[in-house]
């Protein structure tokens, strides 16, 4: 046979994840002593997008061998180098003849690890301490959720439990669940809708800060890029625009297109916590046009989204059926062991909600010669309850009984570090465990995130002083010897920051470049202002200028 670039990619993300299912079997094998009486388990984790680690090859595929290649890597995300350098833009995929995605240069992209470990150390070893015998499953979060679906449920799950019970243990999915966080999640739902023989024995799925029903945050980065990628003075920007529009993963993070709310609006309205109670995405000057992002339209000359940043409106159209599968109502066999997890921030009373998540947005109208010196069309509106990052009304399957939706409250909750929190682990422990169970719950003290001037002071810090180490992660020791003197004790907090902001979207104000765009060196786009009577039913599917030409290379 001939190994095709896809065999390759999945040949080689099953051999690094080989070690992984190796020490999983030495746990198995030499359990820890524990007190907690939580029935024993397996559970596999998919951390929440941005979060896997990706390694890169260090040489391209070789079309046509009969024999399959493997391949040194090197750590593409998320380095220091990533957020100075401007590597992030080796992230880019593109489609190739036969519409297979592949990764620039062909040097296969696979996950191995998490980008920064505190993100979830108090979670794994609360797994640890309550006999839960975790696997995290490191996923691609660019690529289709339907082809990571496929390889977890085709390639994987057979041959990690083949493996399992090659070294005389018992089979490792007589009983297992699944947990998701934030774009992991969405996995996990596809997961269960598959309903693929071998999940039969799938016992529980748990979704923790996942939005259902989308977030503003992806709609800003088609047009900005991202404050900690774009380099200095937005020198990467419009390259930043190009490798996000690249990935397919990201269309599926939209607000709700108009079908979805009409099947799910009355529901969404009569959450007895936090409703919503309009549609979230409306167009910049005509209060009543709804902005659906799965439904461009034009208006006269100006449209929605940039076309010579390569926006694919074939894939858009693909991940509106994805996003529609991952919101509709749910088989009740399935349902029944389906259970969703969402964060609010309160006061320091832990239960009054404070709005500080962003939940809407408005967008105005581009020219199809938009480009990064353009300012963005899209502006937040009021924040409501959330998580900091995801708002509560999205994070939750309406369809679902209330009593399999769980609301974490606290003052100090923060969406990328969701799962270490206490409340968190507490409602996973009433999850997966029964009622009245001894548990071993850990208190981690968690840093309060940085400030803006910190963080600022960082990154101009990691600018002049390149680090000799290349490739070095965000908690590699070394960072900290090289940090200067006032850095050094708030080095914690910063890289805490940094992480909730990636997620996040926003950054600091003048993290990147200075305000109003990339600078003055950079060719504008011209002038416009919108239209005073704007047509108020565009309906003609938006015609995307013809993307730029890009190298495969």
């Amino acid at each position: 046979m001939i190994f095709s670039y896809a065999d390759t990619r999945d040949n080689e993300q099953l051999r690094l994840l080989t070690p992984a299912i190796d020490a999983f079997i030495a746990r198995l094998k030499t359990p820890p002593s524990k007190t907690s009486t939580c029935p024993r388990q397996t559970v596999f984790f998919f951390a929440g997008g941005m979060a896997s680690q990706l390694l890169r090859a260090t040489q391209g595929f070789q079309e046509g061998l009969s024999v399959p290649q493997t391949f040194s890597y090197e750590v593409v995300w998320l380095t220091l180098d990533t957020l100075t350098w401007g590597t992030a833009r080796d992230l880019r995929m593109r489609r190739d003849s036969s519409g297979v995605f592949r990764d620039r240069g062909d040097r296969i992209i696979v996950a191995k690890g998490v980008v920064f470990d505190p993100l979830y150390d108090t979670f794994i070893d609360w797994c640890a301490n309550n006999n839960l015998d975790l696997f995290v499953f490191d996923w691609d979060w660019r690529r289709r959720l339907d082809e990571t679906v496929t390889f977890f449920v085709r390639k994987f799950l057979p041959f990690f439990k083949a493996r399992v019970l090659a070294a005389g243990l018992p089979d490792p999915l007589a009983n297992f669940s699944l947990i998701g966080h934030s774009f992991g999640g969405m996995i996990v739902n596809l997961v269960l809708r598959g309903n693929d023989p071998i999940v039969a024995n799938l016992a529980r799925v748990i979704t923790a800060a996942t939005p259902f029903y989308g977030y503003p945050g992806q709609l800003h980065r088609w047009f900005e890029g991202d404050k900690y990628f774009n380099g200095l003075f937005g020198l990467f920007k419009q390259d930043i625009m190009e490798v996000v529009t690249s990935l397919p993963a990201l269309y599926t993070l939209h607000h709700l297109d108009e079908t979805t709310w009409g099947n799910s609006a009355a529901q969404l309205a009569l959450d007895p916590e936090f409703p919503l109670l309009s549609y979230p995405s409306m167009d910049a000057t005509i209060a009543t046009l709804r902005a659906d992002p799965y439904n461009p339209q034009i208006n006269g000359s100006l449209v929605r989204y940039p076309g010579t940043t390569g926006f694919d409106l074939a894939e858009l159209g693909y991940a509106k059926l994805q996003f529609q599968q991952l919101a509709a109502p749910m088989a009740a066999n399935l349902l029944q062991k389906f259970y969703n997890l969402r964060g609010v921030r309160t006061e320091s009373d832990g239960q009054t909600p404070v709005s500080d998540t962003a939940g809407s947005l408005t967008w105005d109208w581009i020219a199809t010669n938009f480009n990064a010196a353009d300012p963005s069309p899209i502006v937040d509106q009021p924040p409501v309850p959330g998580d900091d990052t995801q708002p509560a009304w999205s994070a939750r399957l309406v369809t679902n009984a209330p009593a399999r939706c769980i609301t974490v409250r606290a003052s100090d909750l923060s969406h990328m570090f969701f799962m270490n929190h206490s409340e968190t682990l507490n409602a996973h422990a009433s999850i997966l465990c029964a009622p009245g169970v001894a548990m071993n719950v850990p208190v981690t003290p968690q840093p309060e995130p940085a400030s803006d001037e910190d963080v600022i002071a960082f990154m101009r810090f990691l600018r002049e002083h390149p680090p000799q180490k290349p490739r070095m992660r965000l908690d590699d020791p070394a960072l900290f010897e090289m940090s200067p003197l006032e850095l050094k004790d708030k080095l914690p907090a910063i890289l805490r920051r940094i992480m909730m902001d990636v997620m996040k979207r926003p950054g600091p104000a003048g993290l990147s470049e200075p305000e109003g765009g990339a600078p003055a060196t950079r060719k504008k786009g011209p002038k416009r202002t919108p239209p005073k009577t704007p047509a108020p039913k565009p309906a003609a599917p938006q015609p995307a200028a013809r993307p730029r030409r890009r190298r495969s290379g």
